[in-house]
């Protein structure tokens, strides 16, 4: 219905003030974890054109009018009027061009947490201007957006197959990347390429012959930014459908399987977790091991093992009642053997 809206509201401005013979396609995506901005009406060159347009919402590319500047106002959900806009854009679009525009940023960044490299997180207007409604082939194009304030610089790697992203930084847009339409587990891991943040399945496998917008969104660390929406990664599809790629997930009933031969280390479970958690792991030889527990910043918050160990499975339990909601990361060193995974504590 909103989309409906949408396009009878571009169609009435675009009648009335005969100004948009000259039109580009645009698409619009709403991917700013403000809580203060979850929903926003968004005016263009005065004229109501979305209204109530929720956080990870997005619409399907529309006409917008180009060769002319035009205004893009946005405002909060119980605006009245084009005079109540928080922030306001002018751009110039090319006729029959393409573009994406994705509403990105905090409405005061001194009321969150700084971005890890330094870069601004105030409200802001990302715009690809090379955007595809359809693939050119028959695989699956897509482009990546990094659009989480408080995130550190990632990639994004196929997992047995590529990296897909390489050193993205909050703001980057990436080129379109082209994939057969399949399946693939999506590890993203920081910029040293070792460091699990999170492991994606995306099913990919209907898209041929379709394009998407897929980003990063949310915050790794909620609680240090009004509570706001948790981390994911998401993708919106070229008719404005919004989705979320499912976190892989490694079970605890899964150790039972490891053979003792061989040294892993397994996903915490459950994770998320509040407020306790198993990590569980094995060892094929005796071995002096430490398992360490580390925050986002690489900062040690607690050991839960250092001493010599025999060979065997393990689970040990962490309890984790004093620790801020956010992402984690611990550690299993057992002699030459060093690991790294990912857990989330959402209170």
């Amino acid at each position: 219905m909103k989309t409906l809206k949408a396009l009878l509201l571009l169609l009435i401005i675009t009648g009335v003030n005969n100004l948009f013979a000259q039109t580009a396609r645009l698409q619009v995506i709403h991917n700013a974890a403000d809580p203060g901005a979850a929903s926003v009406d968004i005016y263009l060159d005065g004229e109501l054109l979305l209204d109530n347009f929720n956080f990870r919402d997005a619409t399907p590319y529309i006409d917008a009018p180009a060769g002319i500047p035009i205004n893009i106002g946005i405002a909060g959900s119980n605006s009245t009027s084009a005079g109540d806009t928080l922030k306001n854009f002018i751009v110039t679009l090319i006729e029959n061009e393409t573009y994406v525009a994705v509403v990105n940023g905090v409405l005061d960044s001194g009321s969150f947490e700084s971005n890890p490299e330094g870069k601004s997180t105030s409200f802001t207007l990302f715009i690809n201007a090379n955007a595809r409604e359809n693939a050119t082939s028959k695989d699956v194009d897509f482009f990546v957006i990094h659009g989480a304030t408080d995130a550190p610089t990632v990639d994004v790697i196929a997992r047995d197959v590529a990296t897909l992203v390489d050193d993205a930084a909050y703001e980057d847009i990436t080129d379109y990347i082209t994939v057969p339409p399949a399946t693939y587990t999506l590890d993203l891991t920081l910029s040293d390429g070792t460091t699990l943040v999170e492991s994606y399945i995306a099913d990919l496998s209907s898209l041929g012959g379709g394009s998407a917008v897929v980003f990063a969104s949310g915050f790794l660390n909620p609680s240090s930014n009004q509570n706001g929406e948790v981390f994911g990664l998401f993708f919106a599809l070229a008719d404005g459908t919004v989705g979320q790629f499912p976190a892989g997930v490694t079970t605890i009933e899964e150790v039972s399987s490891i053979s003792p031969d061989e040294y892993k280390l397994l996903q915490n479970y459950p994770n998320p977790f509040n407020p306790t958690t198993t990590i569980s792991f094995t060892i094929p030889e005796n071995e002096f091991v430490t398992l360490k527990v580390y925050n986002i910043l690489g900062n040690e918050v607690t050991t839960l093992v250092n001493q010599n160990l025999s060979a065997g499975t393990f689970n040990y339990n962490l309890e984790a009642s004093n620790l801020a909601s956010g992402i984690y990361f611990y550690e299993l060193k057992a002699g030459n053997f060093i690991q790294i995974k990912k857990m989330n504590l959402l209170k």
